[in-house]
């Protein structure tokens, strides 16, 4: 999001860039005076030509226009779970406080109860 926000202040540092890289280029085929030999601008034309289209962009999109305004769609606030606030506030609750019937000591001898010899 802070790289879209940037984008546009680095649109002519970017042409700029890749008029140095392209110059060669830009100089034989994409010049605007090429057909004129005195001139000797090396692309410069249209650099320049560049330069201006980028600008005029930029004064298309200025702040608060409808492209630059965002709006939040959805917040949540953060909670936290507090285990501990948690237990106390269930705990609170039964009678007594604090029962132990929801642990249970020896979990071997509750699982296997084997049947009641009844003699008579």
């Amino acid at each position: 999001m802070i790289a879209v926000m940037l984008l546009p202040g680095f649109t002519k540092i970017g042409i700029l860039i890749d008029f140095k890289i392209n110059q060669d280029f830009i100089a034989e085929v994409l010049c605007i005076n090429k057909d004129e030999p005195m001139t000797m601008c090396n692309g410069k034309c249209f650099l320049s030509e560049q330069l201006k289209k980028a600008e005029e962009k930029e004064e298309k999109q200025a702040p608060g226009s409808k492209d630059d305004r965002m709006s939040i769609v959805y917040y949540q606030s953060k909670r936290l779970f507090n285990f501990l606030s948690f237990n106390d506030k269930y705990f609170s609750k039964l009678k007594g406080g604090y029962q132990n019937k929801f642990f249970k000591a020896s979990f071997v001898t509750d699982i296997y109860k084997p049947p009641k010899l009844n003699l008579i």
